[in-house]
């Protein structure tokens, strides 16, 4: 007997006692384990128990023929990805249909060759055995990958309670320090000196609200939150509800919107509230990098599958040097007007245009300037 041959088990289902004494000495001679049945039910019962590796089928027998037994085998969970190779003096094509419709992994027309037999055998495990050894390669890989995301979702939690935590607590003594330098700033008579001050405190103070309230955004969003309600939204609403915040926040920065943007019936499928943030932070920041005079100029058009939305400056031009980090949290500096950096707004912005599958970049301008262009999938448009 072959010892270097797995021992698996083959299960050979025949009515003919010769052929049933011939296939068992057959393949019993490779190391194989053989069972034997006369009837498809009795091999069909059998393998419920004890499921075998692969089935030796003949096709015409009493009772329950070979398709029938091969489609119970099919239709067993247990049983359905165990192949069965068909044998019989069927050799018409219309047979050879048939079987392969039943499920069947192979026909071999009798008279059998031993060489042919072994040969389809041989193969036939062979494939089982790669298959289950991907299956199990699958399950593990599945299975350390939940518990990487189980390990990740303690500490990410753990990160998100400590950043609301410290954004939380910071505010509090912030308030008071703030409150109370704009007491002091009051209480200086005009001609003080201390004045001078003014601009850069109150820069100062925007900076730092602003980080924590970005941080703050950063440990709400959860999108496995039922409260993380994707829907339909068109953009003309998204849009009309920009064009106000603008109005209201950015009062002293020349915005410009162009009006040959998409369609009204053009939407995209996101939550409202976050995918507004992103683009008025995308929109502040480009103001950011305005000196008086410049502009800021919103552009979106449309494709039939994408939304495309162009926020560009006619200012400074961005260097190719900082083009890389310019959605890095802190990462831009040379081109904000009073110094300082971007804090969180476009590193925020771009995650948040990932979330609804968008894409986000920057590069300079033809003529000068910088242009954040944004990409989001129209809702109900083809991939």
């Amino acid at each position: 007997m072959k010892t270097d041959i797995p021992r698996e088990s083959i299960m050979i289902v025949d009515d003919e006692p010769e052929n049933l004494n011939v296939l068992s000495k057959m393949l019993g001679r490779q190391g194989w384990n053989i069972r034997v049945f006369p009837r498809g039910d009795l091999a069909l019962h059998s393998a419920y128990s004890n499921p075998p590796d692969l089935v030796l089928m003949d096709v015409i027998m009493p009772e329950v023929d070979g398709y029938r037994a091969c489609q119970g085998f099919k239709n067993n969970d247990t049983l359905k990805d165990i192949p069965v190779i068909f044998l019989s003096a069927l050799s018409g094509l219309q047979d050879k249909e048939r079987a392969f419709a039943a499920g069947g992994a192979d026909y071999i027309t009798k008279p059998f060759y031993e060489a042919e037999v072994l040969a389809r055998v041989r193969v036939q495990l062979e494939l089982r055995r790669q298959r289950l050894f991907l299956e199990n390669l699958v399950l593990r890989r599945t299975a350390e990958l939940m518990e990487a995301h189980r390990r990740l979702r303690i500490w990410d939690d753990a990160k998100n309670q400590w950043l609301n935590l410290l954004s939380h607590e910071m505010r509090t003594p912030l308030t008071g320090i703030i409150g109370i330098t704009e007491l002091l700033f009051h209480s200086l008579p005009p001609e003080s000196d201390i004045h001078d001050l003014r601009r850069d405190y109150d820069l100062s103070r925007h900076r730092i609200t602003k980080l924590i309230d970005d941080a703050l955004v950063l440990t709400e969003i959860d999108v496995t939150s039922k409260k993380f309600a994707v829907s339909r939204v068109p953009w003309a609403d998204i849009c009309a509800q920009l064009r106000k915040t603008a109005a209201e926040e950015l009062p002293h920065t020349d915005i410009r919107w162009l009006s040959d943007g998409p369609d009204a019936s053009v939407a995209v499928e996101v939550e409202s509230d976050l995918l507004q943030r992103a683009f008025f932070d995308l929109i502040t920041t480009a103001a950011h990098c305005t000196l008086n005079g410049e502009t800021v100029s919103v552009k979106s058009s449309s494709d039939g599958l994408w939304l495309r939305v162009a926020i560009s400056t006619n200012g400074q031009s961005l260097p190719l040097s900082d083009m890389d980090t310019f959605f890095e949290v802190c990462g831009q500096r040379t081109l904000l007007k009073g110094g300082g950096d971007f804090g969180l707004a476009p590193a925020l912005a771009k995650r948040i245009i990932s979330l609804f599958e968008g894409e986000c970049s920057v590069r300079n301008g033809e003529s000068g300037g910088i242009v954040i262009e944004i990409k989001l999938p129209i809702s109900g448009a083809e991939a």
